[in-house]
């Protein structure tokens, strides 16, 4: 349990906070922004339900609306400034441009939606979207997201453990543009709590920017930040998959039987797929969100999980031969078509224990299918060096950007607190007893002759791991890490024929450029940034130098 009513302690949470307060600003309901959004011109009301309208104080007819952004249908990392790394002629500039546009703003009719960011009574904030009546779609999205604040959530946060934070503040104005910032401006403070979106339309900034603020509370009272999926399997502790959108992150979090390889008595029970905190002190992992923000690519006309869905957005609408207005997916539209879906879909929870299994999904070629860590130091290398190829669609990025490697420390490109806050909480975590993995779902082996690595592959390995059946030898070649004994046995006759790693010195060489790759990225995250330490770095730098042994014997 936060307060709006704490003080604000910087520039920047005054100067948002007093926007909320402005004559021309009123608090709205999930009803009034529903009929509003029904009358937005860009907005479709399709023939499609809503799922269960009323939970929201909606009408029992009430449809699944359908907004679309334009020309980004993505986030945009590179309109983010963090208020803590600027310098002081970047801060004072961006404060002249803050308060510009929040007197632009208000010169215009507002609405306030108040929410609540936290599904267990250990971890709940509340949080605050103001915009404008013109984006009353995206107010609405963005509490069928979280939680309205509104019976049976109001109750719980009244009962929740009391933090000494202030609420979340998060101000969107997609109307709002400037020469100086063509793709749009996002400034965060997450000290303060508060965020301001300056000219985007798509939904997933409010919901990261406001998941942003809601992580960085829970690290500052001891929890791990989490951007991945967590279940649990036939009653086993639970496991966590870390990964970037297109990882398979969601595919093996929201799979009920990991295509088949799972017995109708081996029941799952998801507790999210995006985003989560875990309290390993006192062995609680607390989901922050009730609805699921998915990708619609496989989304078939006439899917039965269209019947979950509260909305959509950046989808097709397709008029039938008997006047229905029907949602078309699979992104034939464009890239990264969205919904908002219940988890009613599946078995789920609000929370769980803390996991006793972290797997770290990684697009790293040098690497094979599954690798077990054998030490918490380098299992907190391999998140913080989190390696991965960046979806299709899914990020405002050019198109050669996307076919590039990138490392995405932890997969959450969404963390604006230092790196190494992050790297000595999942240090604590190791130290406590959890196990780590490592998951290459795409494709392993030298560039000109990659083996690919299907999900069904990945999804039986998961089932293998939680039933304990993986037996491990070291990986020799690559200190710290093991690879299955019984490859062929679990998971087909030619899986150490395709997957196992050679002593080929073509291949070290390459796995030995991968490992470096990573050791540059957290010494300049040391060196320049000074937000890494040596402790983190060293058990890569270890690994690599018994290869470079291998390659360069004296």
């Amino acid at each position: 349990m936060a307060s709006i009513l704490k003080r604000p302690g910087s520039a920047w949470r005054a100067m948002v906070e007093s926007a909320f307060h402005a004559n021309s600003v009123k608090k709205t309901s999930m009803a009034e922004l529903y009929g509003l959004a029904l009358r937005q011109p860009e907005v479709v009301a399709t023939f499609e339900p809503m799922y269960k309208p009323e939970q929201f104080g909606l009408p029992k007819d009430a449809k699944v609306l359908i907004s679309n952004d334009g020309g980004v249908v993505g986030r945009t990392a590179r309109a983010r400034r963090i208020v803590r790394q600027l310098k002081k002629s970047e801060r004072d500039k961006l404060k002249g441009v803050l308060l510009e546009a929040l007197y632009q703003f208000n010169r215009r009719p507002g609405l306030w939606l108040e929410g609540i960011v936290g599904l267990h009574e250990h971890f709940m904030v509340k949080a605050h979207l103001l915009s404008p009546v013109t984006d009353a779609k995206n107010m609405l999205d963005w509490g069928l997201n979280f939680t309205p604040y509104m019976e049976p959530w109001a109750s719980l946060y009244k009962k929740s453990k009391p933090l000494d934070e202030a609420d979340i503040l998060v101000f969107a104005d997609p109307e709002w543009s400037h020469p100086e910032y063509p793709s749009g401006l996002v400034i965060i403070d997450e000290r303060e709590n508060c965020i301001a979106i300056l000219g985007m339309r798509y939904f997933g900034e409010r919901k990261k920017g406001t998941l942003t603020l809601a992580w960085t509370i829970g690290v500052r009272h001891n929890m791990v930040a989490c951007h991945g999926g967590i279940k649990t399997i036939a009653g086993n502790p639970p496991v966590a998959v870390f990964g970037l959108s297109g990882s398979g992150k969601s595919s093996i979090t929201n799979s009920l039987d990991h295509e088949g390889t799972l017995t109708k008595k081996e029941k799952v029970t998801v507790i999210h797929d995006d985003a989560f905190l875990i309290d390993f002190e006192n062995n609680i992992t607390v989901a922050l969100e009730p609805a699921l923000f998915d990708k619609t690519d496989a989304v078939k006309p006439d899917d039965p999980i269209i019947k979950y869905f509260y909305s959509a957005q950046n989808v097709g609408v397709h008029l039938t031969p008997k006047g229905e207005r029907r949602i078309v997916c699979e992104d034939i539209r464009n890239d990264n078509g969205r919904c908002l879906k219940s988890r009613d879909m599946f078995n789920h929870a609000d929370h769980c224990a803390s996991p006793a299994r972290v797997i770290w999904l990684q697009k790293d070629t040098s690497l094979p299918p599954i690798c077990r860590i054998n030490s918490a130091g380098l299992a907190v290398a391999m998140g913080a060096s989190l390696s991965t190829l960046r979806a299709r669609g899914v990020e405002n990025v050019d198109a050669k950007e996307l076919e590039k490697l990138v490392i995405e420390p932890f997969a959450n490109p969404f963390r604006v607190h230092p790196l190494l806050l992050d790297c000595q909480q999942f240090m604590k975590l190791f130290k406590a007893g959890c196990e780590c993995y490592i998951m290459n779902t795409h494709a392993f082996g030298l560039p000109d002759s990659l083996i690919d690595i299907p999900k069904e592959l990945s999804l039986k390995i998961v089932t293998e791991l939680v039933r304990g059946n993986i037996e491990w030898r070291d990986w020799k070649r690559f200190q710290g890490l093991s690879v299955p004994k019984n490859g062929n046995e679990l998971f087909g006759p030619d899986y150490d024929k395709k997957y196992k790693p050679t002593g080929d010195s073509e291949y070290l060489g390459y796995l030995r450029n991968r490992m470096q790759d990573r050791i540059t990225y957290l010494s300049n995250k040391r060196d320049i940034e000074q937000d890494m330490d040596s402790s983190f770095i060293d058990p890569m730098v270890v690994a690599r130098t018994v290869i470079d042994k291998i390659l360069n014997p004296v």
